[in-house]
Formats: C-alpha cells, sequence, structure tokens
C-alpha cells in the first residue's frame, strides 16, 4: 500500500499522489478500492484519442506553414490552432464537470461569437461576423435558453438566460456609445432579449428576483 508522508496516511489502489495534498506517494501499489467502470475507460481512451489526433492535426500544421511556408505568409494554421485549443478546452470542461445543456450552449455560443471576430479580422470578413453572425449566434443561444428556462424545473437554466440577455444589453450599448451603426440583426436580437426578459419574469415572477440576490449575494 502506498504512503503519503505528508499526511502520513496509507492509500490504496494503484494512485500516485495524494488526494488531500497532491503529493507523490511512496510505497508499492495495491489492488483498487473500486472497480473501474469498462464505460469509463472506454470513453477516456477515445477521449485521449480524439486528444492526440486534434493536437497532432495544430503540430503538423502549424509546421507546415511556418516551416515549409505553404501560406505564402498567411498562417491560417494559427487560425486552425486557435479553433481547435477552445474546442478542447470546452469538451473537456464538459467531461470534467456535470453537464447543463444551457451552460453548455451559452459558453460555447460566447466562445465561438469570440472566435468568429478573431477570425473574421485575420481573414477579412470582420464585418459579417460582428454584424450578422453573433447576434445570430447570441439571438439562437437567447432561444434555446429561454424555452430550457420555462421548462426546466432545477432553475439552472434561469441563470445562463440572463447572463445572455445581459451580454446582448451590454454590446448593444456599448456600440450604441461609441455611436458604431447597429444594424437590423443586433436590433432584432436586443428586441428578443427585452421580450424574452419580460417573459421570463411574467413565467417565473420572484424566481427572477432570487436568482439575481443569489448570484449577486445581497
Amino acid at each position: 500500500m502506498k504512503k503519503c508522508l505528508n499526511c502520513n496516511i496509507e492509500i490504496g489502489g494503484r494512485t500516485d499522489t495524494c488526494p488531500l495534498c497532491q503529493n507523490s506517494l511512496t510505497g508499492e501499489a495495491s489492488r483498487d478500492n473500486w472497480p473501474v467502470p469498462k464505460k469509463l475507460k472506454t470513453r477516456a481512451f477515445l477521449y485521449k484519442l480524439q486528444l492526440f489526433l486534434v493536437l497532432t492535426a495544430i503540430a503538423v500544421g502549424l509546421s507546415l506553414d511556418f516551416l515549409l511556408e505553404l501560406n505564402n505568409g498567411t498562417h491560417y494554421s494559427l487560425i486552425t490552432a486557435m479553433w481547435l485549443i477552445v474546442f478542447e478546452f470546452d469538451l473537456s470542461r464538459n467531461i470534467r464537470r456535470s453537464f447543463i445543456i444551457t451552460r453548455t450552449i451559452s459558453v460555447t455560443v460566447l466562445h465561438v461569437c469570440i472566435l468568429l471576430l478573431i477570425t473574421g479580422r485575420y481573414c477579412g470578413f470582420f464585418d459579417l461576423a460582428a454584424y450578422m453572425l453573433v447576434p445570430i449566434l447570441l439571438g439562437a443561444a437567447l432561444i434555446g435558453n429561454l424555452i430550457f428556462s420555462l421548462i426546466d424545473t432545477t432553475e439552472n437554466a434561469l441563470v445562463y438566460l440572463l447572463t445572455t440577455i445581459l451580454v446582448i444589453m451590454i454590446i448593444y450599448g456599448l456600440m450604441k456609445a461609441g455611436h458604431l451603426t447597429t444594424g437590423l440583426t443586433w436590433d432584432i436580437c436586443l428586441m428578443s432579449s427585452v421580450v424574452s426578459l419580460i417573459g421570463i419574469i411574467i413565467f417565473k415572477g420572484r424566481k427572477v428576483l432570487g436568482e439575481v440576490q443569489k448570484r449577486m449575494n445581497f
């Protein structure tokens, strides 16, 4: 059985680090205290396999781009690597944490919007991304979160709906403050957020105020 010299406790199983202090363990490994389900092993293997393939694709792309200079100075491999890294980040978060669909929708849409703006700036379609693609994605996330907020009994969806509404209003307000043309798509997105806020207040009532008070700690 392995032992942690820092905590002075014995640890069963095949782990290499102490679950309390994360220091390395000494001694010989013993049998696992709990059996490892085969499904978890299969899922872990599949995740590691796709991670290997993604990182390999990034390495090969960067090598061909910078070492062989196949893109004539336009480094699209950086954009591709950025998208793949964010994809892996979101995937690992969903695997490690409990899956909440509204959180996944909100975080994924936010990341995709940021990536679209960066990609659009680099590749020359920033206006399309900023004035068309981003508001459409935020509007879709808004509708999805609204639907789940109305049918969700655990109230987990409500905070992500309110967050999406707040993000839309902040972006729209910043655009107006900067004297930027918002365009029809952003106007529809703002109106949808206002209608969603009114609807969720009517159907959820005090739960909306309670959620705001809980998140703001007052």
